[in-house]
């Protein structure tokens, strides 16, 4: 489902209660992994509630230290009422993502482990409508036969100014939250994969935190590589609620 400019989204927000909320929601678009794993790329985009514009991101990861890859994310803002911005957004990202892409021939897909999102992942439009809980676990069944799960938490880091908490347009205070994840692979110790201690600019309005979906990527000399992709709410731009976007954390797992 993909909402355009007038009637559609005019429609829905007067069908919500008073109380309801309304953000905008981010889809996902997953590239994969390169062949050795060690890069893993995905896209999320979406159309800015109440704003005639639509972005793409572009994220590309070094696996190896779970870092981005330098240049990246890759933006396109684009901003007009054609009708076509989101297209428009889309294939500009691509076009600026796509040397990277190629350099680190990033596309094999992985094996998708399914979790429960809450909203569907293929969509944007406005967000909280029929929205479910985030998800805070995942079972992850490893190709050598090993159980391995994940699990995400948040917690406080500052109060911090959000644009849109103090009305439309206008700047007001919101608790910033980190991530926690963590993987248990069969009977070892937990690992945590991410702890923030600070948030960058990026997610400094960062409300909770699910598990949308995961990938296992196995490269030829057996080594395996998880992609977490993480959701969360955002109350930067908040628009009588969060937005969801999208966050990716990497991992080379153990050998047995």
């Amino acid at each position: 489902m993909i909402l355009r400019r007038a009637m559609p989204a005019l429609a829905i927000l007067g069908s919500l209660t008073p109380t309801a909320l309304a953000g905008d929601a981010a889809a996902r678009k997953v590239i994969g992994f390169s062949p050795d794993g060690a890069y893993f790329a995905f896209e999320q985009y979406t159309m800015v509630y109440e704003d005639e514009a639509s972005f793409s991101d572009y994220v590309i990861v070094d696996t190896l230290n779970d870092r981005f890859v330098t240049g990246t994310p890759i933006r396109v803002l684009i901003r007009g009422d054609d009708g076509l911005d989101e297209k428009k957004a889309r294939a500009g990202a691509l076009a600026k993502a796509k040397p990277l892409l190629d350099r680190f021939r990033i596309g094999e897909p992985g094996t998708r482990i399914e979790s429960k999102p809450s909203m569907d992942l293929d969509d944007i439009g406005i967000y909280q409508i029929n929205q479910q809980p985030m998800a805070k676990s995942l079972e992850l069944p490893l190709p050598d036969g090993r159980k391995a799960r994940i699990a995400v938490s948040r917690h406080p880091i500052a109060t911090v100014m959000c644009n849109g908490m103090g009305g439309t347009g206008a700047p007001g205070k919101a608790m910033g939250y980190g991530v926690k994840l963590t993987l248990k692979v069969a009977d070892g110790p937990p690992i945590v994969l991410q702890h923030d201690k600070a948030l960058p600019k990026s997610r400094r309005c960062a409300l909770e935190y699910g598990i949308a979906e995961a990938y296992l990527h196995k490269a030829g000399d057996g080594v395996l590589t998880l992609a977490a992709l993480i959701e969360y709410s955002d109350n930067e731009d908040h628009h009588a609620g969060p937005n969801r976007r999208f966050m990716a954390v990497t991992k080379r797992l153990p050998k047995p």
